[in-house]
């Protein structure tokens, strides 16, 4: 007995289609960027509403766009290059400490510097599962 599979279509594009493509990136990035939202320094939640989700070169991104977003990420006090006070005049440019910044912790118990790595440690499988319904269900 002979079998022979000819496909219509590119592998590719098949594995695109039956994982949802892009739209898929998107729900991903979208429901990270939710399970993310309680390890995101939020003392007024400025940082954790200023957020945009989109794909880009086939992954899904969650950008935050308040200009102190990457000294919360990162987690060390930054300091103007010129006055060496935490508050620096716009476009004027910053240097570590290499002192931690002391998170608030009040509003936001689970608040910490490198959120998506809080998350991914508490809720990975819960994005995976997410994703996963979302794939079956024919991205809808």
């Amino acid at each position: 007995m002979s079998v022979e599979i000819k496909w219509n279509k590119p592998i590719p594009q098949i594995i695109t289609e039956a994982t949802g493509g892009t739209r898929t990136q998107l729900f991903m990035a979208n429901e990270a960027k939710r399970l993310m939202d309680p390890y995101v320094p939020a003392l007024n939640l400025v940082l954790a509403q200023n957020v945009r989700t989109y794909v880009e070169d086939g992954h899904g991104v969650v950008h935050y766009l308040s200009p102190y977003a990457h000294y919360q990420h990162e987690g060390y006090l930054m300091v103007s290059r010129i006055t060496g006070s935490p508050w620096a005049r716009k476009g004027e440019s910053k240097l570590p400490t290499g002192r931690k910044l002391v998170q608030n912790k009040s509003r936001h118990p689970l608040a910490t510097a490198e959120w998506e790595k809080a998350m991914k440690a508490a809720r990975m499988d819960d994005l995976t599962a997410a994703v996963q319904r979302y794939v079956k269900g024919g991205g809808r």
